[in-house]
């Protein structure tokens, strides 16, 4: 039996029977006004999926430039050591 060489083919894989399940037991149950208001408030899998997924991409960012201005400002603190900054001028 051959693997499946698409690296994101799981990926749609999960997504789709996920909302093939959904739309089944929607179907199969009576819906009510309650359950319709109950459903808006809780959010789908896939929904917390991109939220995690956008949150992972956000800190990612955050702790990337955190740590360029930290490299940064070890070369700026470097150059200035090197060149004798905090030495006294005398006249």
């Amino acid at each position: 039996m051959a693997l499946v060489r698409d690296p994101y083919f799981w990926k749609r894989f999960s997504t789709a029977v996920h909302l093939q399940e959904v739309e089944s037991r929607s179907n199969s149950e009576c819906i009510s006004p309650v359950k319709i208001l109950m459903s808006r408030k809780s959010d789908s899998w896939l929904e917390r999926e991109r939220r995690k997924r956008r949150r992972t991409l956000v800190w990612g960012f955050v702790i990337f430039f955190g740590v360029l201005l930290v490299v940064i400002g070890g070369i700026i603190v470097w150059w200035l050591a090197r060149h004798h900054w905090m030495q006294r001028v005398e006249p």
